[in-house]
């Protein structure tokens, strides 16, 4: 347990809060100002004035650009002022890890012990099978093509899924050696919990998303610390021998686009599912991999919204808790395009791709199996929507939430006396404080009259 000494209480402190700001809104209205020596009123036009105002006020984007509204002409109906409070608490960021090499050998081996290998094809052929398996089990590694055939022989065989026969090979309890949580000794598959993404089937932390969709609630047991510093939050340490190139010199693998042998880690929320654009990072061995977070919160505030030119309705330019996802409980910008990319799937081949797992069961959707890989491939570049699309019998159109959680984390490497086949990786909250930062509606406005 970690000493009173190293438990560091963290809290919240608010940049600006601007609810509203008055303003008249008459083209031909003047405003006036006092900024010469002899305080004569000058006559300035409402462009200079919000140009100047945006100036000072919004580029500053800290603490310090309150002084600005007390200093302007423009009139504040509600100013916030800048506050602390104390042990209000930012959920952690989630991670998920994803191997970038095949199935260790040993866990290899005990899956291909309980396989039965079909008559027509030789051990050695099923033995490949299994070794590669996870890999073409996503339209976007193009060597399955070849192999279509015998995988679904190879499942049939055994009565096997596709998901069945992938989480066999990919269980959490190989990559992980020791965990520690705010300086205790963890069961590492405790913390960690088969889980599915774009990239397939892996591992993750504080990743409730998937819980959320089953219940179709959005959960509240997400993990949060009011700790911060090096000696808190997530320490792994990954198996010595999970992270070796290959056990075989004769039969070398293909290494990912990454050209790396190791794992990828994604960072997100815990409720955002793992999509395309996650960021990421790559984790070898021999590093030992020290990684901060800094939460911070981004409101708009009400009243952010826009007229449709066109029909003259008044139309949000955010995101809130009354916009609905048709997949999810939670509205979040990964998880409405996913929401789109479900749909495009869905018209192009009528089954889902086993990364869409927990959708399929909630939802009673068909899963695709080895036969619908053909359409899967033919569709690659078209089932995987990461921007708004307008076509003729497909649209998607996603909003910037009115609040998020975003996650920026700085990594640097120790040079420390480890094994050169093993890795640990320490997260943790970077700081006493976070930053909830509110978007001023009006001041949208006024930067593009400004402008």
């Amino acid at each position: 347990m970690l000493s009173n000494t190293l438990q560091h209480k963290r809290h919240r402190v608010k940049r600006i809060t601007v609810n509203h700001i008055e303003i008249s809104k008459r083209k031909n209205e003047e405003l006036v100002e006092h900024p010469n020596i002899d305080n004569r009123p000058v006559v300035k036009s409402r462009n200079n004035i919000t140009h100047n105002f945006l100036q000072k006020c919004l580029y500053d984007s800290s603490v310090h650009g309150m002084k600005y509204f007390s200093n302007s002409k423009i009139k504040s109906s509600i100013i916030g002022k800048l506050f602390w409070t104390a042990i209000i608490i930012c959920s952690l960021v989630s991670l998920t890890i994803c191997p970038l090499i095949p199935p260790p050998i040993a866990r290899r081996n005990i899956v291909f012990a309980g396989l039965r290998v079909p008559s027509n094809m030789t051990t050695a052929k099923a033995r490949f099978l299994v070794r590669y398996g996870p890999d073409f089990a996503n339209e976007h590694v193009p060597g399955g093509k070849n192999y279509i055939s015998d995988l679904k022989l190879l499942l049939k065989t055994n009565n096997l899924t596709l998901v069945n026969f992938i989480k066999a090979l990919r269980p959490c309890e190989d990559i992980f050696e020791s965990c520690t949580w705010e300086g205790v000794d963890k069961n590492c598959n405790e913390l960690f919990k088969i889980s599915y993404t774009f990239a397939g089937i892996c591992c993750s932390f504080n990743y409730h998303l998937e819980e959320s969709i089953e219940t179709g609630r959005v959960t509240k047991n997400l993990l949060r610390t009011n700790l911060y510093g090096s000696r808190t939050g997530l320490q792994i340490i990954v198996q010595r021998n999970y992270l070796i190139e290959d056990d075989d010199i004769n039969d070398k693998y293909i290494k990912s686009s990454t050209n790396s042998v190791g794992l990828v880690m994604f960072s997100h929320h815990p409720l955002e599912y793992v999509a395309t654009v996650a960021e990421r990072q790559i984790l070898q061995k021999g590093h030992y991999i020290h990684t901060s977070v800094n939460p911070i919160i981004n409101k708009k505030l009400s009243g952010y919204y826009h007229q449709d030119s066109m029909s003259g309705k008044i139309i949000p330019n955010c995101a809130d808790e009354e916009t609905k996802l048709e997949y999810f409980p939670t509205y979040g910008y990964s998880n409405c395009f996913i929401s789109c990319s479900i749909r495009a799937v869905l018209q192009a081949c009528g089954c889902l791709p086993i990364y869409y797992t927990p959708i399929a069961e909630k939802y009673s959707l068909k899963l695709c199996e080895w036969e619908d890989f053909k359409c899967l491939y033919a569709n690659a570049d078209n089932i995987r929507i990461i921007q708004n699309v307008v076509k003729e019998n497909f649209t998607c159109e996603c909003f910037t939430p009115c609040e998020n959680v975003e996650y920026e984390l700085q990594t640097s490497t120790l040079f420390k006396n480890i094994s050169t086949n093993q890795f640990i990786l320490k997260i943790y909250m970077k700081s006493a404080t976070f930053v909830e930062m509110d978007t001023i509606p009006i001041a949208d406005e006024l930067y593009l009259l400004g402008k």
